[in-house]
């Protein structure tokens, strides 16, 4: 087994991302979650999800 070297990286990142997930869903409990909070969310979730992906990544 191997170790990655970015564990810590990704488990911050996870972090914040479970946060903010927390946080949109809180401020717009709507059945309409994508319609009702803009596109600035969504990009910000995207770039999270690509940062914990590419750590991942180049950890291996």
């Amino acid at each position: 087994m191997y170790r990655n070297k970015n564990k810590g990286i990704i488990i911050i990142l996870c972090a914040i991302l479970f946060i903010f997930l927390t946080v949109i869903v809180f401020r717009s409990i709507t059945i309409y979650i994508v319609y009702s909070s803009g596109a600035g969310p969504i990009v910000i979730i995207g770039v999270l999800l690509l940062a914990i992906f590419i750590a991942y990544i180049r950890g291996g």
